[in-house]
């Protein structure tokens, strides 16, 4: 099903104009400079082919004949490579091993073209024969610097002819032509495509991009031994050109400037639709939605992509269909998400999911709607990023202490409509015992986690009429400390600093304490003529409050300690809100 639906895009997307996905028989590669010819091969230059990202220069992505899977050994590239196999030195110069791939180098490019006849090409085949190996960096060092060229891969160029050598169409059909001899694969009917009698491809191309893995990649179909046969039967019975493209197709999908992957703790998510559709430009955000800027501060696209974004997900929060915002989209279209994490040279699948957009959308919708809780600050983002969330998880508050399984299984949770992992409500209840702090994104984690998990009901901002006493002691937390910190500016510890966790695991062991102290704060505001009123203000509130249940529990569950945190984070934003509002 995986390898289907990525022979499809790959189908779908060479069929796309400017797509930039490769046809069969070439790959994407970083290319950093052009060696370019006279017609007798000599060298007239070394163009650097560089792109500007930013501030930073990277290599050009450019089709070329498709890399070879270099595991070990010296195998060579047609007529593109690494500086080794080009000119049999790099940094540690003309070594025997250079010059082994130089002449394996040299070898497959005379051998692939016996029969071309192409200017270019030719130029191409002199070059090899008369290049000097140990003069290398003497030669090259006249055009760049020998030290930006010789671990950098490039190609060749015919001087004053626009284009490549690689891409001249006699190179290209010799290269497919070569491709195609005697190979002695043996023929199987495609798994993917159902095709018989197809050229069994033994080695895939390796898949890179996915964070931690090997940057040479990894494989999610690997099979190189008899031990991996059963039955004479192949168990991936996958055709080279199938191979080419699924493999190529997720390549594309896991580049670092892809708009379709993210990454959510240790795992690599890549997701695209079975047609073309304007939320798989989209799908990333949604995990990571971009603030409202100013105009000043992004470009007109920039303020229509976020403009997009945000109304789409206020659409799909609120319970609406997402084509009330997007007339165009098709919901039914099948959309997949595919997560993959590093595991030595292959790829662990840890997720999969195919299904409509409409129903991951709405799955998207409800996680949002569950989190949506009053913002403690108003430059807090209004659609809590995953990452923001999860960080609030960590020790520290870095990304880096992140549990992955936790992040997986919220990752896990989002997308498939799942419970919350049920570890979720003990960590964040352990770091506001740390920190002795409620932040917005924490009590967002510890609604949605109510909600969805031990199905409450969970307000947006403070509910004056509720009546749970867990809520209602958290509540009167608040206002306590309020009190503590009119009656007593810029006291070293407050009561949150000292009573906080306390409070809500045994409320029946420290409120009474509380409660007295109390007494002492608001008599010391009583004092004050200009604080009088608000002393009066706080000792009603505290009556209200207290009035609304009959005893303290000597402890309380850890679901009623997270209701104690939303009704403490809901009653210290009302209270200062309303100070704002009167100041």
């Amino acid at each position: 099903m995986i390898l289907h639906a990525l022979n499809s895009y790959y189908e779908r997307m060479l069929n796309t104009p400017d797509s930039g996905m490769p046809a069969f028989g070439t790959s994407i590669e970083n290319i950093s400079f052009a060696l370019v010819l006279g017609e007798d091969g000599s060298l007239r230059g070394v163009e650097p082919l560089y792109e500007l990202d930013g501030k930073k220069q990277r290599p050009r992505k450019i089709p070329v004949p498709a890399a070879v899977t270099r595991t070990s050994g010296v195998k060579a590239n047609f007529i593109w490579d690494k500086a080794s196999y080009l000119f049999g030195a790099d940094g540690d110069g003309s070594t025997d091993a250079n010059r082994q791939r130089f002449n394996a180098f040299k070898e497959l490019l005379l051998d692939v073209g016996k029969k071309i006849e192409d200017t270019g090409f030719r130029a191409v085949r002199q070059f090899v024969e008369t290049w000097d190996c140990e003069r290398s960096q003497e030669v090259i060092s006249r055009y760049q610097p020998w030290d930006d060229v010789c671990n950098a891969n490039l190609v060749f160029r015919l001087d004053g002819v626009p284009g490549y050598v690689h891409d001249r169409p006699p190179v290209q059909r010799a290269w497919l032509e070569y491709g195609q001899r005697g190979t002695d694969a043996p023929l199987v009917q495609c798994l993917i495509t159902g095709e018989r009698d197809a050229p069994l491809a033994r080695v895939h191309t390796p898949i890179k991009g996915v964070r931690g893995g090997q940057t040479s990649g990894g494989y999610i179909v690997s099979f190189n031994a008899s031990a991996f046969v059963s039955y004479n039967q192949d168990k991936a019975s996958v055709a080279e050109l199938s191979a080419f493209a699924y493999t190529t197709a997720l390549n594309a999908l896991l580049t670092g400037d892809s708009r379709q992957k993210i990454v959510i703790g240790d795992t690599t998510y890549a997701f695209w639709a079975a047609c073309s559709n304007p939320v798989e430009g989209l799908f990333a955000d949604l995990f990571d939605p971009p603030t409202e800027t100013a105009e000043t501060d992004a470009t007109q696209d920039d303020q229509q992509t976020t403009t997009a974004i945000r109304g789409l997900l206020k659409a799909i929060r609120d319970g609406r269909k997402a084509t009330d915002f997007l007339p165009d989209l098709d919901e039914d279209v099948q959309f997949y998400i595919l997560g993959l994490a590093p595991n030595a040279a292959r790829l662990s699948i840890r997720f999969w999911e195919a299904n409509s957009l409409g129903a991951l959308l709405e799955r998207v919708g409800k996680h949002y709607e569950q989190l949506n809780i009053v913002r403690q600050f108003d430059n807090e983002p209004e659609f809590p990023p995953l990452w923001r969330l999860l960080c609030q998880t960590a020790t520290l508050g870095k990304s880096e202490n992140v549990s992955p399984v936790l992040a997986g299984a919220i990752a896990r949770a989002v997308l498939t409509g799942a419970l919350y992992p049920q570890n979720l409500l003990p960590v964040v209840l352990d770091r506001i015992r740390a920190e002795h702090n409620v932040t917005y994104f924490r009590a967002a984690l510890l609604k949605a986690y109510l909600m969805r998990n031990k199905h409450k009901e969970v307000p947006v901002s403070l509910d004056p009429n509720r009546s749970d006493r867990p809520y209602l002691l958290g509540r009167l937390f608040a206002v306590l400390e309020k009190a503590q910190e009119e009656a007593i500016p810029n006291a070293n510890a407050t009561i949150k600093d000292r009573y906080l966790a306390a409070a809500a695991a045994t409320p029946g062991l420290v409120f009474h304490m509380l409660l007295k102290n109390s007494t002492n704060h608001i008599a010391k505001l009583k004092k004050d003529p200009e604080r009088k009123g608000r002393a009066f203000h706080y000792e009603t509130m505290i009556q209200d409050i207290i009035a609304g249940f009959s005893d303290y529990p000597t402890t309380m569950k850890a679901e009623e300690q997270g209701l104690f945190m939303i009704g403490y984070y809901h009653q210290r934003k009302d209270l200062y809100t309303k100070k704002t509002q009167e100041g």
